[in-house]
């Protein structure tokens, strides 16, 4: 491995390095056994997170100024990346084990399906952020904080994780997680400093246990150290300005309704379309048999030589055949296409169920 630092600068005599251009640049360079990168941007992409040839070094190091959408999006995990200053939309991306530091705000989604490693923001995040995270048992928890606030529809449809909001420099917001937080969400944990409004009612709003205080007490520290703000880890401990925010088991959420429920007694009065059809509310299961197919196998005997592949190959046991003759049952098809998929002789054409408005 070579000890020095590559420095690029992506902007020479008005002259802008286009994104794939930087990215085929750095894998070069990582080629060549460099680990370290100082790289001032100008509104790249993927900066330090499609650099998939780190499995050859044991570290990588990125220092970014300026970036570009999706900083860190599907990065591995021994992947260091620091912006100097506020990034854009998608930071951390699909994180997959970077520790990312942004030295200032985020765009929108930042941390947005993360699965691993940590993503610290010394400002804001905007809209979405945190949303989709989630937690493969096989590795580490994905961590997500933010020193300041997010914005509306944070941690939507969360599955798994930990998200950070330290709430500073937030007193008066209604809340720190702006409107419509954790729609939909089915696990992982959100630390919580400072007022919180309008959040789904498919989550529970505690205070904090002993194991709760542990992990925040030993988590700032290195979330401050991260972004230089260590003066601030005695004004964030009080932890009765805390609570948490955990999804309610299924047990106890609301009973959810059908599809047909929902269009016959919430949706628009005679359907979406019913002004000029219409709508018997019939709602076909996925996948669907009969009419609700959006495609019929039909056979032609010409070419077929017997061979049983499409009987043999049908997922739902649909194929029948009697005296050579084959034909797919109404109540059994899906209409998938697997037997015109493996016929050798082309016997079997799917066509279309739809029908046309009159």
């Amino acid at each position: 491995m070579k000890n020095e630092t590559v420095k690029i600068q992506t902007l020479t005599d008005n002259k802008r390095m286009s994104t794939q251009e930087l990215l085929q640049l750095i894998n070069s360079k990582i080629d060549e056994g460099y680990t370290d990168f100082d790289i001032e941007a100008c509104g790249q992409h993927n900066i330090g997170g499609s650099s998939w040839a780190c499995d050859k070094v044991s570290s990588l190091n990125f220092k970014v100024t300026n970036p570009g959408q999706r900083v860190g999006a599907m990065a591995l995990p021994h992947t260091n990346i620091y912006v100097e200053g506020s990034a854009p939309a998608d930071v951390g991306w699909l994180n997959s084990g970077a520790t990312i530091v942004v030295n200032g705000d985020c765009g929108d989604t930042a941390a947005h399906c993360a699965a691993g490693g940590k993503i610290y923001v010394s400002g804001r995040v905007g809209t979405r952020s945190g949303a989709l995270m989630k937690h493969d048992p096989k590795f580490e928890l994905p961590e997500f904080w933010v020193l300041k606030n997010t914005g509306s529809f944070s941690f939507e449809f969360m599955g798994g994780g930990i998200g950070v909001i330290c709430g500073w420099d937030c007193e008066g917001y209604e809340s720190v997680l702006g409107n419509r937080s954790c729609v939909g969400m089915v696990g992982g944990t959100i630390y919580v400093r400072g007022n919180i409004l309008n959040v789904a009612n498919c989550v529970k709003i505690e205070n904090l246990d002993d194991n709760d205080i542990e992990f925040l007490k030993n988590g700032l520290k290195d979330f401050l150290k991260k972004i230089n703000h260590d003066d601030l880890y005695d004004k964030l401990i009080n932890f009765q300005e805390w609570k948490k925010i955990i999804p309610l088991p299924s047990s106890v959420k609301e009973k959810r309704i059908t599809a047909a429920e929902f269009r016959k007694n919430n949706w628009i009065e005679g359907g979406i379309f019913g002004d000029f059809i219409h709508d018997d509310f019939k709602v076909f299961p996925m996948p669907a048999v009969g009419e609700g197919r959006v495609r019929i196998p039909k056979w032609n005997s010409d070419n077929c030589i017997d061979c049983k592949v499409c009987l043999n190959n049908c997922p739902n046991s649909a194929i029948v055949e009697n005296n050579k003759l084959y034909s797919a049952c109404d109540d059994k098809c899906i209409g998938c296409g697997i037997c015109a998929a493996v016929c050798p002789k082309k016997c079997w054409e799917m066509v279309s169920n739809r029908r046309e408005i009159d």
